[in-house]
């Protein structure tokens, strides 16, 4: 008898604290399940979890999806392997020069992160390239040998090889990548015209470097992984998630972890972009709060806004490149998010000044919440909706997590209430109420800082402890709607199963569109993108035929030092083409910067061609359930504490007005006073403000 092809489709959202995993049938019936995750081994909790939901049958997985904080860690902990670089020589010390921006000018006791790579396993070796890639001076192969084999003895286990204007002429660096592979055996090498080819050297150098740190990294994880699904009986493919929103074949994404880097927060985004395309919702607010972060977003229209840069760990994004150089750059395209340190594991403080504090540190996974009764006893955001009655006192996690009230009383009164001389409640309700302004923070980060009001969006809000926070952060924005989509600590997993495959190729070349050949000039590059692109695909088993093509302009006027980027209109490449280019370009210009530049010369100065593979999204099959044991606790709301009902999402299907409590296995919903939650035909939770 002929055994079933395998027929689950799996996601897997490995985050600081928590492991999420979803599973699809063909029918559209999901499984879910959240559980502790198990750093530094994060394939060990991986591995658990789909051996229960699948009752150790690993063989019907068909697909695993995967986005991880493996490689943003990395880079915040700097625990990665002894990188090198080599790089023309002069150009050494461009990690620490950047751009020489300084993000906060009256911080004095500010400090920039230090680089990757340490000065004396930067090398530079005579050669020069020229911006038109003419050679101006060949390449010295014997110093390049020396150079080599001093970092061979220095102990680098990883090297990132930068060379001026390599993008124009890659001819030396090519040189260079070959004798590493005699003179470093066995070590990864990342060549800037693999990672980036583009324009300006910081950047290029910059996402290099990030990619040679994390190589061994990732692409050991990835061969755990990897190795463990097959141990376990499964050959089902594995895919991770990049950070501009598609995802890569492992291999390919072993090659490029620099592209991955913000694969957990972009999950989220791109599930609630699909939930606005399902809606018809025109401006939404991606809000995302796990155990560590809380990341926000925009997507109009449907669309996720996008970034071609972003830096880890800077802190709160700012909107604008000015302000940029508290973290490590890459340059490679993303969902324009924000994220701030405030999460529920996020650890509450008194500071010298005899300020409270929450975050960024937090607790973890372990020990976690001191209310985990794991050893933790470090006041966090959890403890104190555990006092405030936010949280249930006995249990999460459909009762397979004990939590213990008095170990978040203790915790928070130590570390709280007593420095600040306030009750426990207020304590609480104090620390509540500076969560919320930290993540507002980052909501106004991508609205108001970006001209959008908030108050004319829909706010989705997801993740384990988004649900809890969603109505008191609308609140304080004046923001008057709420969604709650089903499955919320788990909604970022679910996301994964709607990401498009996607293979991208750019390359950097200086074109004014207004010259007589820009149109053939445009035509040919693109031309030659396309092929890389489409070969990437096709070479990782994929028809050419179940491709879809995007072509994007990266334009500026001449002289700017950024650009903007443009989608490149279907067809053929011709005058009528470039002139909606020039269209596009001035529309978003004046819609950043507030002014546009009639007559003056616009550029194309990087262009990108996708390949993309779309996944077929199944609808899911949502059942809400209602309390089995509907019951009564007494909450804290503003400065006194109400009897209020705790409830399933199912029994808001009629309608349900706060306060109320809305618990599920994998979240808390919190209807504050003044506020009404109902059920929608697809099994969202909409909260709408009254007064």
């Amino acid at each position: 008898m002929t055994k079933p092809a395998p027929h689950l489709r799996v996601a897997a959202d490995v985050g600081g604290t928590f492991t999420d995993l979803v599973a699809l049938d063909g029918d559209g019936r999901p499984q879910r399940l959240k559980e502790p995750s198990t750093p530094p081994d994060f394939e060990t909790g991986v591995i658990g979890g789909l051996a229960r939901l699948t009752h150790g049958d690993l063989g019907e997985l068909s697909e695993l999806v995967h986005a991880s904080t493996v490689a943003t860690n990395a880079i915040l902990q700097r625990q990665g392997p002894r990188t090198g670089l080599i790089t023309t020589e002069g150009f050494r010390d461009i990690l620490e020069i950047g751009r020489l921006r300084y993000p906060r000018l009256y911080d004095l006791a500010w400090r920039k992160p230090p680089p990757l790579v340490p000065r004396d396993l930067r090398l530079g070796v005579p050669e020069r390239i020229q911006a038109d890639g003419s050679v101006l001076r060949r390449l010295d192969r014997r110093a390049a040998r020396r150079a080599l084999r001093r970092l061979r003895a220095a102990g680098v286990e990883s090297l990132a090889v930068c060379l001026i204007n390599s993008y124009a002429n890659h001819v030396h660096e090519r040189a260079i990548g070959e004798l590493a592979q005699e003179e470093l055996p066995g070590v990864p090498v990342s060549l800037s015209v693999d990672v980036l080819p583009v324009i300006r050297e910081f950047d290029r150098t910059s996402t290099t470097v990030i990619n040679a740190f994390l190589r061994p990294v990732v692409g050991s994880y990835i061969e755990r992984l990897t190795a463990a699904l097959r141990r376990v009986g499964s050959r089902a493919p594995l895919l991770l998630l990049q950070s501009g929103g598609g995802v890569l074949p492992a291999a390919d994404a072993a090659r490029l972890p620099a592209y991955g880097v913000e694969s957990g927060p972009s999950a989220g985004v791109m599930a609630s972009a699909a939930l606005a395309r399902d809606l018809g919702l025109d401006r939404v607010i991606s809000f995302d709060m796990g155990g560590t972060t809380a990341k926000a977003a925009v997507v109009l229209d449907g669309t996720p806004a996008q970034a071609d840069e972003f830096e880890v760990g800077a802190g709160l994004s700012a909107g604008t490149r000015l302000s940029r150089g508290g973290g490590y750059l890459l340059r490679t395209p993303s969902i324009d998010l924000a994220e701030v340190g405030a999460g529920g594991g996020s650890i509450a403080r008194v500071d010298a000044s005899g300020g409270l504090a929450v975050g960024p540190a937090s607790a973890g996974a372990d020990p976690g919440p001191a209310c985990y009764a794991r050893g933790g006893a470090e006041a966090t955001l959890t403890d104190a909706n555990v006092v405030l009655g936010n949280l249930s006192p006995s249990a999460l996690l459909g009762g397979a997590m004990p939590i213990s009230a008095a170990a978040a009383r203790k915790a928070l009164a130590a570390k709280v209430a007593r420095p600040l001389r306030l009750d426990l409640e207020q304590a609480a309700d104090a620390v509540h109420q500076v969560a919320i302004a930290t993540m507002a923070r980052a909501i106004r980060a991508v609205t108001s800082e970006r001209g959008l009001d908030p108050r004319e969006f829909t706010l989705v809000a997801f993740g384990g402890a988004g649900p809890g926070h969603a109505a008191a952060l609308a609140a304080h924005l004046g923001i008057r709607r709420v969604l709650i989509p089903p499955s919320p600590g788990l909604f970022s997993a679910t996301g994964l199963l709607r990401a498009d495959l996607r293979w991208t190729a750019a390359q950097s070349e200086l074109v004014d569109l207004a010259d007589r050949d820009a149109a053939a000039r445009l035509r040919a590059s693109l031309g030659a993108l396309t092929q890389r692109a489409v070969g990437m695909a096709v070479a990782a088993g994929h028809a050419r035929r179940s491709l879809t093509l995007e072509r994007v302009v990266e334009c500026r006027y001449r002289g700017q030092s950024f650009e903007i980027p443009v989608p490149m209109p279907d067809g053929r490449i011709g005058r009528p083409a470039l002139t909606r280019v020039r269209e596009i370009f001035e529309t978003r210009h004046e819609a950043a910067y507030g002014h546009r530049e009639a007559g003056s010369v616009v550029q194309a100065v990087t262009l990108r061609v996708d390949a993309i593979r779309p996944q077929q999204a199944s609808a899911l099959r949502e059942r809400p359930v209602r309390a089995r044991d509907p019951g009564r606790r007494n909450v804290w709301f503003g400065r006194r504490r109400r009897r209020t009902p705790v409830v399933g999402r199912g029994d808001a299907r009629g309608g349900l007005a706060g306060p109320a409590i809305i618990e599920e296995y994998d979240a808390t919903t919190v209807v504050p006073p003044g506020w009404r939650a109902r059920l929608d035909r697809f099994a969202n939770l909409v909260l709408a403000r009254l007064t």
